[in-house]
């Protein structure tokens, strides 16, 4: 956690504000924080020795760095020295490499560089993913901060929920990336870096994936290999450091890979694997697409593996508004998928009531390594490989009829709005609405924010249709993560007082994956077949003969149930608040709330109104609320 405080007036801080600012960083940490004056400015770390003193460049520049680095020997055996921490590394690299530094680390981290005396801050975040940094600026001051609690501590900025980002949040669009959850406070995407100083806030984008070189081999298994090294490779840093490792454990192809190298790579070490199960008693169906209890797929790895060490966690009488407040503290956001919060947090938990350092996620396999080629067969056509894209629509068209698909792959993505619109009028019979389906707005309030021209206008596609090309699918799949993440997941680390690491999230990985061609991960109708191949013999073959999803929190419509009364209570009090009645369509919720059971299907429209719509509504109210003073709902 890091912070600093830039006074454009010339003016010193007083203590007080000082110590409210670096205090605020310190908030869910056992550590105390430290900070230090220097001219006209204050610096702040936690954790940090007593003796902290900040890092400084060889032109009087101050730097702090917060995350980690996993290239360090690299880095030190390319600067021709040793260095005693990651922000010596950064700061001799920019002195070295300048701008370039940023591209050069491999490693999950943000980072200042404050100029007092020219009245300027640097502030770089690492691609893809990146701890935090939130920025306030005007013309007396500008404040950087880890969490924007630390900017409102200073008592010098009104905390103020940002109205468009809620709008715009309620209907899924995060595509403006550097618009934060409050008035006046701004965040730095990954990938990028601002320079701040009295007179403006320019920001440069030195990172896109979409530039990933290509990687061309010229065998089918010399892929397989190399991204076999490369997971190894990202599995190894995520380790480093740690000594009693926990993996977030499913039933699907991440989460078990992510176990398997861990594995590999500490042969004989425990592996603390934490489950999310459905509560015992509760009856609920398979279906066709999705399997609803992953234990059975955990089961057979720890029959692989004996140093496995399994634990189901069922998170009993939990729902999606436990830790709530918590997080909002903590994150300083409102959760979109809150109806998942109570597992994560018992995973989390019970991780760290054991003992362990680290949980291990598989959260971006499905964008890397186990991709399942979303939006090759649109590509095919878009280049005028038409043989081979039909060749590919046929075999991989499942249940659906050969027209069908081909018209989903060929020409949907392609049409004008009005027109698919029309088209799915004619087939389904109705034109999907994300009003009654998973977003809780007023449609007037939507209408005044302007949040369809606005995700239009960003390239959101509040329809989800097929993207153009399995580029933009995976771009949008990883940007969209890159910036809400971080500060939801920072808000568990706080929380909870252990740390995460995604070996799917390696970046060397995420290019390979990116570069390679999309007959890597699609062919002849097999899906995701890079992953199938690197995981044989890895992972249970009843894990890679599954085609079916895992459903998580497959139980959420008995734990909603058992809150009916006060969830209807709720919305009715929420009703009689006329700002909130005109944000959220609280009769449409309380009409999914009436007709709740306990047995809802999971495939109904219902389902979707309740578990997305109604937690995500509910979680929102809450937070408004949070912030505004008002903990009563």
């Amino acid at each position: 956690m890091i912070g600093a405080y830039l006074s454009l007036t010339g003016q010193d801080l007083a203590e007080p504000l000082a110590r409210r600012f670096a205090g605020s960083l310190a908030l869910g940490l056992k550590d105390l924080p430290q900070w230090r004056p220097v001219s006209n400015a204050v610096l702040a770390t936690v954790p940090a020795t007593k003796a902290w003193q900040p890092t400084r460049t060889q032109t009087n520049g101050y730097v702090l760095f917060s995350g980690h680095i996993f290239n360090r020997q690299a880095l030190q055996d390319d600067l021709g020295r040793a260095f005693s921490n990651d922000t010596e590394i950064y700061c001799a690299g920019y002195q070295a490499w300048g701008d370039q530094v940023d591209r050069r680390v491999i490693g999950e981290f943000s980072t200042i560089i404050l100029h007092p005396e020219e009245r300027k801050i640097r502030l770089a975040c690492s691609p893809l993913q990146a701890p935090p940094l939130h920025y306030y600026r005007d013309n007396e001051r500008i404040i950087v901060a880890s969490t924007p609690r630390a900017i409102f501590a200073t008592g010098e900025v009104a905390q103020q929920i940002d109205e468009q980002k809620l709008a715009d949040s309620l209907f899924l669009n995060y595509m403006e990336g550097e618009r934060g959850w409050f008035q006046g406070v701004s965040r730095t995407r990954p990938g990028t870096r601002m320079l701040l100083s009295s007179a403006r806030a320019d920001q440069t984008t030195y990172y896109d994936l979409r530039d990933c070189a290509p990687v061309r081999f010229a065998k089918d298994s010399d892929y397989v290999e190399a991204a076999d090294a490369l997971m190894c490779e990202a599995t190894t840093t995520a380790l480093e450091g740690f000594v009693k490792p926990a993996v977030s454990l499913s039933g699907g192809f991440d989460s078990q890979a992510v176990a398997a190298y861990a594995m590999k790579m500490r042969p004989g070490v425990p592996l603390y694997g934490f489950t999310s199960v459905p509560e015992a008693g509760w009856q609920g169906k398979q279906s066709k697409r999705r399997f609803n209890n992953e234990q059975p797929y955990v089961e057979a790895l720890a029959a692989m593996y004996p140093q496995l060490v399994p634990e189901f966690v069922d998170a009993f009488g939990l729902s999606f508004d436990h830790n709530l407040k918590n997080m909002f503290l903590m994150g300083s956001v409102a959760p979109r998928n809150a109806m998942n919060l109570h597992w994560i947090h018992q995973v989390y938990a019970r991780a760290k009531s054991m003992g362990c350092d680290v949980v291990l996620t598989g959260s971006k396999g499905n964008a890397t390594f186990s991709f399942g080629g979303e939006g090759a067969i649109t590509s095919l056509f878009a280049q005028g490989q038409w043989i081979k894209a039909v060749r590919e629509t046929w075999a991989g068209r499942g249940n659906r009829s050969f027209p069908r698909a081909l018209y989903s792959a060929a020409f949907s993505p392609f049409l004008p709005l009005p027109l698919w619109a029309a088209i799915t009028r004619m087939v389904h019979g109705k034109e999907p609405d994300p009003f009654n389906s998973w977003c809780p707005m007023n449609r007037e309030w939507a209408q005044e924010m302007r949040v369809a021209e606005r995700a239009k206008d960003m390239g959101y596609d509040q329809h989800y249709r097929q993207h153009r090309s399995t580029t933009d699918w995976r771009a949008v799949v990883l940007g969209n993560a890159g910036m809400e993440g971080p500060d939801i997941m920072q808000g568990f680390s706080l929380l909870h007082g252990i740390a995460h690491r995604d070996p799917t999230a390696y970046r060397p990985l995420v290019e390979f994956c990116m570069g390679i061609p999309d007959d890597q991960f699609v062919r002849n109708g097999r899906t995701r077949r890079l992953a199938r191949r690197m995981l044989k013999g890895k992972v249970p073959d009843m894990v890679l003969n599954e085609n079916r999803r895992g459903l998580q929190a497959a139980d959420w419509a008995l734990r909603l149930f058992r809150q009916k009364p006060e969830l209807l209570d709720e919305i009715d009090r929420l009703s009689s608040d006329p700002v909130m009645a005109k944000r959220l369509d609280l009769a449409n919720l309380r009409s999914a709330v009436e007709a709740l059971t306990a047995e809802t299907p999971d495939d109904s429209e219902l389902a979707h109104r309740l578990q997305l719509a109604v937690s995500r509504g509910l979680t929102t109210a809450r937070f408004i609320r949070f912030v505004d003073g008002r903990n009563d709902g």
